[in-house]
């Protein structure tokens, strides 16, 4: 089935129904655009737990009517705060209060992963616009010069003007744009958790951080749940194999940690071990009527907590950019280049922050000497990220020192992906 013979319904199709591309679906019906949004999974969830958003998307949440949604679920940390995860003396903070409200135009919120994608789809489906199908896993891409269309594995096809790839970092469509090299692995393993509040969490995004190690947590829900992640260098075999990442290392690398520390670890799920993946940065997000978006353009690690923003950040862009236009795809090529700059800051900016929260020795209390000088000003280094004036310069990264190669299992499921399509 090619482009021509498959049903043209909607003028455009997002593959993917994460935060980025129901974020994206909602966005072009704003713009009065139907959308057919299509979904592996049989149920639309999100996995994992909480969220930090910044100012840069809170403000996107506001203009597409999604906060009245989210009033109960959302929770306004009053700072960020970096510890020393040892004796919990306080290196550094971000106050996240009326100042920073100001010149961001949006406070700094954390929710739950579920709830705000609870909430964009409410928000897109009332749109009347906007179609969302579960159980559908694309197998192919094919077009024409005048559509394109997503071919499904229960045989169906559908074809559009545009089609959006927010389908993740194991992305089918940027395999079907030619891209098929696995994303390279962290040899940080993450543990993950929730449980009721205590007295003793602060609400405050809070960091404690130690050489080759560190525990993350704020409130969600109301603030009556705590989302906890915590990670440390496992070099115990490759990352994601039944070596790495062990129990035994959890616990080794926390063995000097602080009583608070020690206390929030037994929250842990210490069923299930998370690989952290990225990929450096890389042009080649478009081709022809096809776009990716989100992690499946620009996955980046946890440490700048910007993964879901920016790809937020894509959808509403590519919207605004394509929506004048009578073919969708005209104006496709002018995303990657507005967007580029940008998301490559992020993901190289999120490898240096992790690795120098992980620094120890000499290079730890030199870290702690920097951030704390940088204190005084420090809205300043962050207003190429939070702010909305983009002529501010973009930083300068220094390059990654960690190794970041590809796992084996994720090389073999690769492979043998390839072998199946």
């Amino acid at each position: 089935m090619n482009a021509r013979s498959a049903r043209l319904a909607a003028r455009a199709v997002v593959i993917g129904c994460g935060i980025g591309g129901i974020t994206a679906a909602l966005a072009l019906a704003r713009h009065g655009i139907r959308v057919d949004l299509f979904e592996r999974a049989a149920e639309i969830r999100e996995v994992g737990a909480g969220l930090q958003m910044g100012p840069n998307a809170v403000r996107l949440l506001q203009e597409l009517s999604v906060t009245p949604y989210l009033t109960e679920a959302v929770v306004l940390p009053d700072r960020a705060v970096m510890r020393d995860i040892a004796s919990g003396e306080e290196i550094f903070q971000i106050p996240f209060g009326e100042a920073f409200v100001e010149r961001y135009g949006a406070p700094y919120q954390v929710m739950h992963r579920g709830d705000l994608l609870t909430a964009l789809l409410t928000s897109a489906e009332r749109t009347g616009l906007v179609q969302v199908h579960p159980a559908k896993e694309l197998v192919d891409v094919t077009q024409t010069d005048d559509a394109v269309s997503a071919h499904f594995s229960d045989g169906t096809a559908v074809a559009a003007e545009i089609l959006i790839g927010a389908d993740g970092i194991r992305s089918r469509v940027r395999r079907a744009l030619g891209d098929d090299e696995p994303p390279l692995a962290s040899s940080y393993a993450i543990y993950r958790g929730t449980f009721p509040r205590f007295p003793e969490i602060e609400n405050a995004v809070t960091l404690q951080a130690g050489a080759g190690h560190h525990v993350m947590y704020y409130p969600i829900r109301g603030g009556s749940m705590v989302n906890l992640v915590c990670s440390f260098r496992s070099e115990a075999g490759e990352p994601g194999s039944d070596a790495w990442g062990r129990l035994d290392e959890l616990d080794g690398a926390f063995a000097d940690a602080s009583p608070l520390v020690h206390r929030l670890i037994t929250h842990l799920d210490r069923t299930r071990k998370w690989t952290q993946f990225d990929r450096t940065p890389r042009p080649g997000w478009v081709d022809g009527r096809v776009v990716l978006i989100g992690d499946a353009a620009h996955p980046t690690h946890q440490y700048f907590a910007q993964g879901a923003c920016q790809a937020m950040e894509d959808g509403v862009e590519l919207a605004a950019l394509v929506s004048g236009s009578n073919d969708l795809a005209d104006r496709l090529g002018e995303f990657e280049a507005l967007r580029y700059p940008r998301t490559s800051a992020v993901q190289n900016g999120s490898r240096f922050w992790g690795e120098w929260s992980h620094a120890g020795g000499v290079e730890a209390e030199l870290r702690n000497v920097a951030l704390r000088a940088a204190a005084p000003h420090v809205y300043d280094y962050l207003d190429w990220l939070y702010g909305t004036d983009r002529r501010v310069a973009i930083p300068a990264i220094p390059p990654s020192r960690d190794r970041y190669a590809v796992a084996p299992a994720e090389r073999d499921a690769y492979a043998d992906g390839l072998a199946r399509s």
